[in-house]
C-alpha cells in the first residue's frame, strides 16, 4: 500500500473520529429536580393522605417526580405524587401560579442554551479548521486515491 494512501486513509479516519466524538460529546437535556413539597405547601398546595390500597395504587399511577396538570368535573388541579411518603399534594391554579413564582423554571434560559450552542459549534470548528488547514497545506495528498479509480 503506497505511504500517500495510507496517509490519506488516516486523515479519513481521523476525521471520522472527530466526528464521532463531536456527537458523542453533545450535552443531553437533563431532568428538572422533583419538586420541594415544602415549597408545594407554602404555595398554597394541600397534603392529602393515601389511606386505602385504591387511593395508594392511584397514586403510583401518577406520573412521578412532577406537578402534573388534573382535571375533575370541569376543576382544573395540579397533583405531585409522592408514594414514599403515601402522599398526593394537591393545589389550584392559583397555588401553582403561586409555586412557578416561588420556583423559576428550572433549566437554560434560550440566551444561555445559544451561548453553549454556539461555543461547542466554535469547538468543532477549530477542530475541522485544523484539520483543512493540514490537508490544503499538501493540496495533492489525495491524489493517489482519485487516480486510482480508473477516472482515465
Amino acid at each position: 500500500m503506497p505511504l500517500r494512501l495510507r496517509t490519506a486513509i488516516g486523515q479519513i479516519a481521523g476525521a471520522i473520529l472527530v466526528a464521532a466524538l463531536c456527537v458523542g460529546c453533545a450535552s443531553t437535556p437533563r431532568a428538572p429536580p422533583p419538586p420541594d413539597e415544602g415549597q408545594l405547601v407554602a404555595s398554597g398546595f394541600k397534603v392529602m393522605v393515601a389511606k386505602t390500597v385504591q387511593q395508594q395504587e392511584h397514586l403510583q399511577a401518577l406520573p412521578q417526580g412532577r406537578v402534573s396538570e388534573w382535571e375533575n368535573t370541569g376543576n382544573r388541579f395540579y397533583v405531585y405524587p409522592d408514594p414514599a411518603k403515601k402522599q398526593l399534594y394537591i393545589g389550584t391554579p392559583k397555588a401553582y401560579e403561586a409555586y412557578r413564582r416561588l420556583v423559576p423554571a428550572s433549566g437554560p434560559t434560550l440566551a444561555q442554551q445559544h451561548a453553549a450552542d454556539m461555543a461547542s459549534y466554535n469547538k468543532t470548528d477549530a477542530t475541522m479548521q485544523m484539520y483543512t488547514n493540514r490537508d490544503v497545506s499538501d493540496p495533492w495528498s489525495l491524489w493517489d486515491i482519485v487516480d486510482g479509480l480508473g477516472g482515465r
